[in-house]
């Protein structure tokens, strides 16, 4: 991807530009975390050495379970999701139910919106994640967003109730239970992978 399409870096690392969303999917293929949201294509470097490590541990375990439950299939960054409100994003982790995994096999991207999705911070995208996705994946009725922070060892996990998330804080010793994942239970250390 060209980078001066992007042109206004903000937060550490992420760059923006005001675009259509015929700009954004006119954009090369890239393997770069590219976004859109509210109006920007959002760029944002590749992941740091740390935050592969928790998203292979993550990902490896949640998609075992899933597999072996047979509920669905766990996918990864980089892949476009398309929510309901039009905007584009790539969530490091994202789980589908049997019948949206099947539609989203049969084309480029996914439509609408998962029930259960992770996002693992990076020193660039801490407000992206935590503040803008988060009132985008609650908007568009993501049941259930961990915002997993591998500096601190902890997990924010929040659950839609009545169109408004409920906030858990789990660190490193504390078991964090899936709500969409139904008898999903692992400790935090383990779930990101020991040191």
């Amino acid at each position: 991807m060209a980078t001066e399409v992007l042109e206004e870096a903000t937060e550490p690392g992420l760059t923006r530009r005001r675009a259509t969303v015929e700009e954004f999917w006119s954009l090369p293929e890239t393997v770069l975390p590219v976004e859109y949201v509210n109006g920007e294509i959002i760029m944002a470097p590749t992941p740091t050495p740390e935050h592969q490590d928790v998203s292979i541990n993550m990902s490896s375990t949640l998609h075992q379970f899933v597999r072996r439950g047979g509920t669905g299939k766990i996918f990864y960054a980089p892949l476009d999701v398309v929510l309901p409100t039009g905007e584009v994003v790539q969530p490091d982790i994202l789980f589908l139910p049997v019948k949206q995994a099947g539609r989203a096999m049969s084309g480029k991207r996914v439509y609408g919106a998962p029930p259960f999705v992770v996002e693992i911070l990076s020193p660039g995208s801490v407000a992206h994640d935590a503040l803008t996705k988060r009132e985008l994946y609650e908007r568009n009725g993501v049941r259930e967003y961990w915002i997993v922070n591998a500096k601190t060892r902890s997990i924010t996990q929040l659950v839609l109730r009545k169109k408004h998330y409920v906030v858990s804080e789990l660190g490193e010793g504390d078991t964090i239970k899936s709500v969409v994942l139904e008898g999903f239970e692992m400790n935090v250390g383990e779930l990101m992978g020991r040191k």
